[in-house]
């Protein structure tokens, strides 16, 4: 037990910097008004919101102890990869097979079957898809396109 929660105290600096980045980087934009929203407005207020939200996470966390931080190294080598695998799978196979390529590497570290994992792999694309396809009406492939010569 350590004499502070150095997790929270680090998670809260980590949100409260993100938050400030965004709300100065979004200064740069037209900023507008609540019922007509420039291109600056969001970045603003979500970095505002993310700044407050991180100072709430911090100052609790220096009045309480905590537990040990231990980092999961194979579980984040396995989301880096995973992002990175994406990345370079989306053009080629379209969002859908690149999501359940991606689902399956960043699930090698935790102990499933091979079942759930197919399971969990497709459930996440068709809810990729609905998110960003269906309900966000965004120009990317779902499925890869063949060519015919």
């Amino acid at each position: 037990m350590l004499d502070r929660d150095f997790r929270d105290i680090l998670a809260g600096i980590f949100i409260a910097f993100v938050g400030i980045l965004f709300a100065l980087i979004g200064m740069d934009y037209n900023f507008g008004s609540a019922s007509q929203m420039g291109p600056g407005y969001m970045p603003v207020v979500l970095g505002w919101v993310l700044f407050f939200m991180g100072i709430l996470i911090f100052l609790p966390a220096c009045f309480r102890k905590g537990e040990r931080i231990t980092v999961h190294w194979d579980s984040l080598a396995a989301s880096l990869a995973s992002l990175v695998v994406f990345a370079f799978l989306l053009n080629m196979l379209g969002v859908f097979f690149s999501t359940m390529i991606s689902v399956l590497i960043a699930s090698i570290p935790k102990p499933m079957s091979i079942f759930t994992r197919f399971a969990l792999s497709i459930a996440i694309a068709v809810i990729t898809c609905v998110i960003f396809i269906v309900g966000l009406d965004m120009t990317v492939a779902t499925f890869p396109k063949f060519q015919v010569f």
